[in-house]
């Protein structure tokens, strides 16, 4: 038995294709999706794209990957995953077409199938359902795929993308892992449905990096275990500076982003607030965030930046682990 997911799929990509795939969350990472009660949990089926409200910044960051960094004229491949039941797929890819996002496959919780079982809590349970959902699309990609992932930090996005990217680069052996799935809340059934999946797959070039989208967490330093692949970051801009930086959009596409949030009534200095804090969190460095300064100064969308903060050495350190380590904090893995 696997968990219930519902899949639509509206590109299929050339096998010899090879490059950036994304693969982000909607709910809480693209959209104000509300899953903290079971009231917010009963108005979702019936929203109309209209009412769907978008969380600052991100529509336009999508819009970002999809053109592609600078200089490379191509629609990136880009798919969506939601919790929210499937019936409610042409809503919110209506809100997506209103916001001009291009995509090529959503999948959905099926609730109807969560509820006929009896197992109602999967209602709420995100880690099964999301490597499910994961593992499913990684199913139809090239090999040549090098996925970078999107979402939050109000369930369990870093903890399932971490275990994801183990589990394709056999950081965590496919012999064990169905006892770090069980450990981490997984169903039994579940993670054997999910153990199955993942020896069927064939090889491919796994997950470059996940971002995380901070609501839950002021500070990211709930993250610094994490580190390097996984990166928590403040917000639309700071993702935008992050993938321009990992060479995924056009450095074009920061000022836009920036301007979509000042619109949006995001202060300047809180984006030159933001700005710093990638340098102080070794994300990027101090000259490349000077260039990004003096950019967006020019069209009045950043604060100045008078004092430059200086390296955190924990960050740092984290910064320059190997990216081929176990994401996986040992704690999640009963070490």
């Amino acid at each position: 038995m696997t968990f219930p997911i519902h899949r639509a799929c509206y590109r299929t990509l050339d096998p010899d294709f090879a490059g950036a795939v994304f693969v982000a969350d909607i709910d809480r990472t693209y959209l104000m999706t509300r899953f903290s009660s079971l009231r917010g949990m009963a108005r979702i089926p019936f929203e109309r794209a209209e009412h769907k409200q978008d969380i600052e910044g991100m529509a336009r960051l999508f819009r970002e990957i999809r053109s592609g960094p600078e200089g490379q004229t191509r629609d990136t491949p880009l798919y969506f995953v939601s919790a929210s039941p499937r019936q409610l797929r042409p809503v919110i890819e209506r809100k997506m077409a209103l916001d001009g996002i291009g995509f090529d496959g959503t999948t959905f919780k099926d609730w109807g199938k969560v509820v006929g079982r009896m197992r109602f809590h999967r209602l709420r349970e995100q880690i099964g359902f999301k490597l499910t959902a994961l593992l499913t699309n990684r199913a139809d990609l090239p090999e040549g795929g090098e996925e970078y992932l999107l979402g939050d930090d109000l369930e369990h996005d870093p903890l399932t993308y971490c275990i994801y990217a183990d589990l394709l680069a056999g950081r965590i052996p496919t012999s064990d892992a169905a006892r770090v799935l069980e450990l981490n809340g997984v169903l039994p059934t579940d993670a054997r449905s999910i153990v199955d999946t993942l020896r069927a797959l064939r090889p491919g070039r796994g997950v470059r990096r996940a971002l995380i989208r901070l609501e839950r967490h002021a500070e990211p330093e709930a993250f610094l275990d994490f580190s390097p692949g996984v990166v928590p970051c403040t917000g639309a801009f700071q993702m935008s500076v992050t993938l321009w930086r990992l060479g995924c959009i056009a450095k074009s596409g920061i000022a836009h982003v920036a301007s979509e949030m000042i619109h949006r009534n995001v202060p300047p200095d809180r984006l030159a607030h933001r700005l710093a804090d990638l340098v102080r969190r070794a994300v990027l460095d101090l000259d490349d965030a000077r260039g990004i300064a003096r950019d967006l100064a020019e069209k009045s969308l950043l604060a100045p930046i008078e004092v430059w903060p200086e390296v955190d050495p924990a960050w740092e350190r984290g910064a320059s682990r190997p990216i081929d380590r176990v994401w996986t904090p040992a704690r999640y893995l009963g070490d």
